[in-house]
């Protein structure tokens, strides 16, 4: 139960860092004031809003993955570590790019599962890596 918490905690906190960074564009997360779910979301998950985000960066994807030291590049997400994942090459890498912006995926969208590793040590890799 304390991994749980401490994912939550680490995604409300990245979340919360990512829509404050210039070389960020959208941020998608439940657990934000401003996500259109936010509402629906804090009542049927009073525990918090999980460790599963996506967010747009503005520069190129593939580069700012490359350059991440503790969050590793996965397939599939899901785990205690941090992983991050860029849909455009591998769960909608089969759809067309106009299949994808009707979708909302665009080329900069990357999906971050959010262990539970010291949350400090996870924004000082993102801006490491921007």
């Amino acid at each position: 139960m304390l991994r749980v918490k401490q994912q939550n905690e680490n995604a409300l906190t990245l979340a919360k860092f990512l829509e404050s960074e210039s070389k960020i564009g959208s941020v998608y997360y439940p657990g934000l004031k401003n996500h259109p779910g936010h509402a629906i979301a804090k009542k049927q998950m009073p525990g918090g809003f999980g460790g599963m985000l996506s967010f747009e960066v503005k520069g190129d994807p593939d580069k700012f993955i490359k350059k991440l030291k503790y969050i590793k590049r996965a397939i599939s997400l899901g785990g205690v570590e941090s992983t991050i994942t860029s849909p455009v090459k591998t769960s909608h890498a089969k759809l067309t790019a106009a299949e994808r912006k009707h979708v909302g995926i665009s080329d900069k969208l990357l999906r971050f599962s959010v262990g539970i590793e010291d949350a400090g040590d996870l924004i000082n890799d993102i801006k490491g890596a921007l």
